[in-house]
């Protein structure tokens, strides 16, 4: 038999200070409360998922006129994996197609650089 009880196998003994419970992790920042004990959320969103106007061409190219920056560049990339337009040397870059030149403006583009590009489109 094993002199140390610690490491007998099945044994449910446990060392000292192990018993104790762990400390509750810190409330995150949105579960703090205003004044009044209500939070306050604001509307539509802002910032980045404020809905944007869009322009002729990239309301085209998304079929909404009114999108959220953030769902552009979703649906551009999904758009871009959909029809394989990735530059095959480089898959960093797309090559755009017809619909998707009339909106980037070039032939080829970086595709973490999207929003340089789209920028220009979000008339708000």
């Amino acid at each position: 038999m094993c002199e140390d009880r610690y490491l007998q196998i099945g044994s449910s003994k446990k060392k000292k200070g192990e018993d104790k419970k762990k400390k509750a992790a810190p409330k995150s920042k949105k579960d703090k409360t205003k004044k009044g004990g209500v939070t306050k959320r604001k509307g539509k969103g802002s910032g980045y998922t404020k809905a944007c106007k869009l322009s002729p061409e990239l309301a085209e190219l998304m079929g909404e006129s009114e999108l959220p920056r953030h769902e552009v560049v979703k649906r551009v990339w999904a758009i871009i994996k959909e029809k394989q337009l990735f530059d095959p040397k480089n898959r960093q870059y797309a090559i755009c197609d017809k619909a998707l030149f009339k909106v980037i403006g070039e032939e080829s583009f970086h595709t973490f650089s999207m929003m340089r590009y789209l920028k220009n489109h979000f008339l708000d």
